[in-house]
């Protein structure tokens, strides 16, 4: 029997046990202390298994570089504006202008955090580098931020924006 299988079967065996799955009385009593053997056995078998600990570091770095990216993707000037048919963007209200560039400071702050995480606990990780060059982008974009400031319904053309704010066009 292979490592999964028998890891599959104590956590069979465990569910087999819980006092919410049995209804015999004699059992709820043992739950207990049978639900520690069996648990103690599981952490035996999956501290042993070095691969096992090697593919929920590779995942963790993986979900970290994931949450890093989904939150430096909510940071673009364009939540600013609304768009018009001829091309040109149009300032959002007050209100919304607000509450975008909350989102976008908190999405700077948490994609910094997740890429810093990453760094910090995986070193080795395929994603350092890029993590790396992300937290220097950030900083850039940061700057380029400050100098966004709420204009009272200002249309805009969009190479012009984006040469004010130091951005290329790709």
């Amino acid at each position: 029997m292979d490592k999964k299988e028998y890891i599959k079967q104590l956590k069979q065996l465990i569910k087999i046990f819980h006092p919410d799955l049995n209804t015999k009385n004699y059992l709820e009593e043992m739950y207990n202390e049978i639900t520690k053997i069996l648990v103690n056995k599981l952490n035996e078998v999956k501290e042993n298994d070095n691969s096992y600990e090697n593919k929920k570091s590779a995942e963790k770095d993986y979900f970290y570089y994931k949450l890093g990216i989904k939150y430096y993707r909510n940071i673009h000037p364009d939540k600013f504006y609304k768009r018009n048919l001829d091309s040109t963007y149009e300032t959002k209200t007050y209100n919304e202008f607000i509450s975008v560039l909350n989102k976008i400071y908190l999405s700077f702050n948490l994609a910094e955090y997740y890429f810093k995480k990453l760094i910090n606990e995986y070193p080795k990780s395929a994603y350092f580098q890029d993590s790396n060059e992300k937290i220097d982008l950030l900083k850039k974009l940061y700057k380029s931020y400050e100098k966004i400031i709420f204009e009272e319904r200002k249309t805009v053309n969009y190479e012009n924006f984006m040469n004010e704010m130091g951005l290329k066009i790709l």
